[in-house]
């Protein structure tokens, strides 16, 4: 059977994009300008609105259950469904019949927008530079309705570059699994039911929100004696805290961006500050003064009041958004980086916040208030994997050393205080453990299990309030390597398996349950245990500066994650062990998540949302949630699952 290939434009384009898919259903007179289409590897037609009768051979094609492609698909699904089938009186696709080209160039850890895919892999067809002006003066608010001198043609030809773009493109990527697709669908059907929110408490939340800013930023300039003028002019800032620092409190900002040594002054790094001893009293008062600021929090209440249609908001998730490992992403509502510290009992502060009463530490009130902004009144059902890396990682080398880590969550037993009896010799039990030893076991557990060095456990320690010196980490490194051997093993493995593929191409080398192989041309492949692959893009080998000044050659491949200025070359990035063993791990919890999300599909659970390891389910289905949750994957012999499920409650938390 055919496919058909296709690109639409129509007048509020930017409206319609920016409210997603319900917006159709509210405004049903959205006007189609034009459509470009092709069938299979046919010459490309371009039908305008104002001109003919809709295609009928486009509509049979519908009518027979034809596959449609179209980038980010999900607009041009839903002007069938609520624009055009009503304009021309016929039956829409249905959503199984559609494939989005971005979710297939997602798939193989490329950007989703058209340019930049086309970008990333060197193409000779690219996006018509004209194409944004067009937008401009006919999608836009504010939109032309007649045509202006050439630009009908120019529309034709933008339209019709990008068809033929995306087809390019597509016919460089391996076509995805039923089981795939099966998964993309499923999530466009989450996406369509959306997101139910607390509408009046995010427009309190913000409308507070606007005061706390206006009144930090006159603390700050009194503070500063006006050297800075907000919390927001960041040169100024860091430069006139960054004075009042001691070396020591200086290294605890360092961070290393492709070997080099910054500093960054983001939220994380801001709370290890504010834990470190002798701060200068100007600058723990400022510290106080950025975190009362606030942001994040500010634009999420900020993204529910402007864009929830009817109190929800639509489109949400990303199906295989999250890089080269295959988890969802969010964009809109930015669903993956809620704060976590919820109120246990949101609803006195809550009632403070309508009521407009004063609050302690207004801006971490809000950001604790973000998860209790989604609400239902039949409640919201929550479930998490349980440690869910930390449990994928030892399985996934095979090695029968891991088996005794795999025994630790088999019995239901403590890992952090079972790997701190492996660490620390003077322990005989693991009542013995003291909570410093457990947290350093924690530490060395999270920074070290995909080969984290002694940088990785200061900064992990960080995070938990445990400050490191550098032979300190070293040797929390190496006492958590001796207790876990199959670890290191399995790093030296999969790095050498992934090089061994790009050397022989054709050729199926191992790792534990991991396997590559590479095509010889475009792609590294890693396949994972539930038969699923991750794309590497133009693996080659070149030499590379290590972060400790030394040179050597390693294995390289085209990073479609980032996005270079016009010009630019498209970045690299090293194929380390850390990586592959990260990408494997996250990939392998990610394709659980993805099947418990089928099940609980077919099991009519309204879901609303996946966040990590972590879903949502609209009304109390928290006996039915958690037996999916912990149904393995066929795949997954010996692999131990275990999900935390909260009984149903009237708002999201933790």
């Amino acid at each position: 059977m055919s496919i058909l290939w296709c690109d639409l434009e129509t007048r509020s384009q930017c409206d319609l994009i920016k409210h997603g898919l319900a917006r159709y259903a509210q405004d049903p007179t959205t006007e189609v300008i034009c459509m470009s289409y092709a069938f299979d590897d046919d010459e490309i037609v371009t039908w305008f609105a104002e001109d003919e009768a809709f295609p009928q051979e486009v509509i049979d094609h519908f009518n027979s259950g034809g596959i449609c492609y179209a980038q980010n698909a999900a607009f041009e699904r839903a002007l069938f469904d609520y624009v055009i089938s009503n304009d021309y009186d016929f039956a829409p696709p249905k959503l199984t019949q559609w494939r989005c080209s971005a979710a297939r160039a997602l798939a193989h850890g490329l950007p989703k927008s058209l340019g930049d895919i086309c970008r990333a892999l060197d193409l000779p067809l690219q996006k018509q530079k004209e194409g944004m002006r067009l937008i401009r003066y006919y999608s836009a608010p504010g939109f032309f309705t007649t045509w202006q001198k050439d630009d009908k043609q120019l529309m034709q030809d933008y339209c019709e570059m990008d068809v033929a773009t995306m087809r390019q493109f597509c016919s460089v990527l391996r076509e995805l699994s039923d089981d795939e697709w099966e998964q993309y669908h499923i999530n466009e059907e989450i996406n369509d039911f959306g997101v139910p929110l607390d509408i009046p408490l995010a427009e309190a939340c913000l409308g507070y929100a606007g005061e706390i800013k206006a009144d930090v930023d006159g603390k700050v300039q009194a503070l500063t004696k006006g050297v800075v003028s907000s919390t927001r002019a960041r040169k100024a800032r860091d430069a006139w805290l960054f004075e009042r620092l001691t070396e020591d409190q200086q290294e605890l900002l360092v961070v290393h961006k492709n070997g080099v040594k910054k500093y960054s002054l983001d939220k994380e790094h801001q709370a290890y500050l504010r834990q470190a001893e002798n701060l200068h009293p100007e600058a723990a008062a400022f510290l106080v003064l950025l975190e009362e600021a606030g942001g994040s929090a500010v634009s999420k209440f900020g993204a529910m009041v402007n864009l929830h249609v009817e109190g929800r908001v639509h489109g949400s998730l990303i199906w295989n958004g999250a890089g080269a490992s295959g988890r969802f992403s969010s964009m809109g509502l930015q669903l993956q980086n809620f704060r976590r510290d919820v109120f246990k009992d949101p609803e006195p502060v809550i009632k403070d916040i309508m009521e407009d009463y004063e609050v302690d530490s207004p801006a971490s009130t809000l950001g604790r208030l973000v998860r209790s902004a989604i609400t239902h009144k039949d409640g919201v059902s929550v479930s998490d994997y349980s440690q869910i890396e930390c449990r994928v990682l030892p399985w996934l080398t095979g090695d029968p050393r891991a088996e005794k880590t795999l025994d630790i969550f088999r019995a239901g037993r403590d890992l952090y205080s079972e790997n701190g009896l492996f660490m620390f010799d003077e322990l005989t039990s693991v009542e013995d453990i003291t909570p410093d030893q457990r947290q350093g076991s924690k530490t060395a557990t999270l920074a070290c299990g995909f080969g984290g060095g002694a940088n990785s456990v200061k900064s992990m320690g960080k995070i938990y309030g445990l400050i490191y010196d550098h032979d300190q980490a070293d040797l929390i490194k190496e006492l958590w390597r001796k207790a876990n051997p199959w670890a290191q093993p399995f790093w030296y493995a999969i790095k050498s398996a992934a090089q061994q593929a790009v050397k022989s191409p054709g050729t199926i080398t191992k790792a534990g349950r991991v396997q590559f192989q590479s095509d010889g041309r475009d792609f590294l492949w890693m396949m994972l245990p539930s038969g699923r692959v991750l794309a590497y893009l133009k693996p080659r080998f070149e030499e590379v500066e290590y972060p400790w000044g030394d040179k050597g050659y390693e294995l390289t491949c085209l990073w479609g994650g980032s996005r270079p200025k016009a010009g630019e070359d498209w970045p690299r990035h090293t194929l380390s062990h850390i990586t592959l063993s990260n990408n494997a791990t996250q990939g392998t919890a990610a394709d659980i998540m993805r099947e418990t999300i089928v099940r609980a599909h077919k099991a009519e659970l309204p879901i609303l949302f996946t966040v990590h390891d972590e879903l949502v389910i609209q009304g109390d289905y928290s006996e039915e949630l958690h037996k999916i949750m912990e149904t393995s994957p066929s795949w997954a012999e010996g692999l131990p699952i275990a999900a935390d499920t909260n009984a149903v409650a009237r708002r999201y938390g933790k």
